[in-house]
């Protein structure tokens, strides 16, 4: 039997794109040891920054249940070329070569482990901060948001309860003035830990709501005053004109000058995020 996933003509930075991204890995969560077949036969067009969101699931699918995915390299041509540029179809054929990106338009793809600090403080000072897309960044605002993702990245273990790689990358979209940085992680997802650590007071008990406690810089770790990674980043979205999408368990939770969310069926494990800079 042949196990097949086709994705529609479109998948962009949104609840609908999450929700497609969703849906594959329920589809392949069911599977064992077996291929599956990614058929972008009819998709014209993805945000390459969801390439992220797209390697975590292929990563947990491989490591949990056995599966081998094919990727028609046929259908990496035209706009979806750019997966080869950011790195995504060199993880999925095991190349082991490095992107070029001649157009410097991404921001490479690449999975950390979680004792990887270093690695990871190279690639948001070299790879995404000094992207051409970010010129216009003031260095003032550029530390402010090191120093978030910094703080996300040293509390995973505590947070997402995981030792599970950190996958993330991002693309610059020139005629749109913006780049979108995406961070996925594994773990067990926001509602877990805000749910138990707030049964006695608050009561959370829903995914919108535990993200919206957490970007207020809340923090379930008892011997911090409390976490303000997300909270300074939706300060710089505030300050700057950009967005912050957050997707966790059942959500899709967005900044977009005003905050919404999206239930999403079938989701995801852990967490993704992403930040939108726009520049002028």
């Amino acid at each position: 039997m042949a196990y097949i996933f086709k994705f529609p003509a479109e998948v962009r930075t949104n609840a609908q794109g999450n929700q497609v991204l969703a849906n594959f890995h329920h589809y392949c969560i069911s599977l064992s040891d077996v291929w599956v077949t990614i058929d972008w036969s009819g998709l014209n067009y993805m945000d390459a920054n969801l390439s992220a969101v797209l390697l975590a699931m292929t990563y947990r699918l491989k490591k949990e249940r056995g599966l081998k995915f094919f990727l028609n390299a046929q259908d990496l041509k035209g706009p979806l070329s750019i997966f080869w540029r950011n790195g995504l179809a060199h993880y999925i054929y095991n190349t082991n070569k490095k992107p070029d990106d001649e157009r410097d338009s991404t921001i490479p793809i690449k999975a950390f482990k979680i004792a990887d600090v270093d690695k990871f403080a190279e690639f948001i000072e070299r790879d995404l901060l000094k992207h051409r897309g970010l010129d216009n960044v003031k260095f003032t605002d550029k530390e402010k948001v090191k120093g978030s993702y910094f703080e996300i990245f040293n509390n995973i273990e505590i947070h997402a309860k995981t030792q599970a790689p950190l996958f993330a990358c991002g693309q610059l979209f020139p005629k749109q003035n913006q780049v979108i940085f995406t961070l996925v992680d594994l773990g067990v997802g926001f509602l877990h830990n805000v749910k138990a650590f707030t049964a006695e007071t608050e009561k959370i008990v829903k995914a919108e709501d535990a993200i919206n406690w957490a970007i207020k810089g809340n923090s379930t770790k008892e011997e911090a005053s409390g976490g303000t990674g997300l909270k300074k980043i939706l300060f710089y979205c505030m300050k700057n004109n950009g967005k912050f999408h957050i997707v966790s368990d059942d959500c899709y939770w967005q900044f977009d000058g005003a905050i919404n969310h999206t239930r999403i069926n079938n989701p995801f494990v852990g967490a993704t995020i992403h930040l939108i800079f726009s520049y002028n």
